[in-house]
């Protein structure tokens, strides 16, 4: 008899580069070397029942990634959190596993997704907060989004659930921004421009999908000046249930109640 595994894991600094088919052959890898029964599907060509949450851009930082398992065989949670840690790059660590009854895999699930976003602004924090509310206070916010079809309009308006700016001290820049990763010597900070938090939470998912990036370029357009853009860092995933929004690992939702 088999078992299904939900785990919970950070995506830091040294492997945001990394695409997310790269990101699935390392924990494969991984298994492997920690020697856990990891499921694979049948036909001509098997791969590992693994399933991840949703896919992180190129680049960004995440506190905050879930994947689904499946073994063929009974897995202790403690025991392949420990394993597999033990055979995962620096960067990619395993935080919470919980054993999951409920069908359905945690991409089809996803509905919301928070975000981070550090950003160099040459304008002072009463400024960029008076901004963003104007922009919110809008009925539409339309961008050009580029698909497989081309480039067409698109009103990301109700897909933006909050959003605020939060002004950092000098000690939060230090610890949210580390200097190894990102140059911080080029940037001169006074009262008039500074280093800046945008805290968004947004439609995730098969559903409605809002990437940071896309928010970004509707906020460059809507303040109308220029933003360096230091960072985007994931908080938080949820999945949607009976229209509810949970923790992927909230028993209402492991078990299927």
């Amino acid at each position: 008899m088999g078992s299904h595994l939900r785990s919970k894991f950070t995506r830091e600094e040294e492997v945001k580069y990394i695409s997310h088919l790269d990101l699935m052959l390392v924990f494969e890898r991984a298994l492997r070397r920690a020697r856990i029964p990891i499921a694979y599907s049948g036909g001509f060509n098997p791969h590992p029942q693994m399933v991840f949450g949703l896919p992180l851009s190129v680049g960004v930082t995440s506190e905050s990634e879930y994947a689904d398992f499946e073994f063929h065989a009974e897995v202790d949670p403690e025991n392949f959190k420990s394993r597999l840690n033990a055979n995962l790059p620096q960067g990619l660590k395993i935080l919470e596993v919980r054993e999951r009854k409920a069908k359905g895999n945690i991409m089809a699930s996803i509905a919301i997704a928070s975000y981070d976003i550090f950003v160099y602004l040459g304008c002072s924090y009463d400024i960029i907060q008076e901004r963003l509310k104007e922009l919110l206070s809008k009925t539409t916010i339309v961008v050009q989004k580029k698909g497989k079809k081309g480039v067409k309009d698109l009103d990301i308006r109700p897909m933006i659930h909050k959003l605020h700016v939060l002004k950092l001290s000098k000690n939060e820049i230090d610890e949210k921004l580390n200097s190894k990763f990102i140059d911080l010597d080029r940037i001169h900070l006074n009262e008039d421009n500074g280093i800046y938090c945008i805290r968004a939470v947004l439609s995730a998912g098969s559903n409605a999908n809002l990437k940071p990036e896309l928010l970004m370029e509707a906020i460059k357009e809507g303040l109308n000046f220029d933003i360096n853009t230091l960072k985007i860092h994931r908080t938080e995933l949820l999945v949607g249930k009976g229209g509810k929004v949970y923790n992927p690992l909230d028993p209402v939702v492991l078990l299927g109640e």
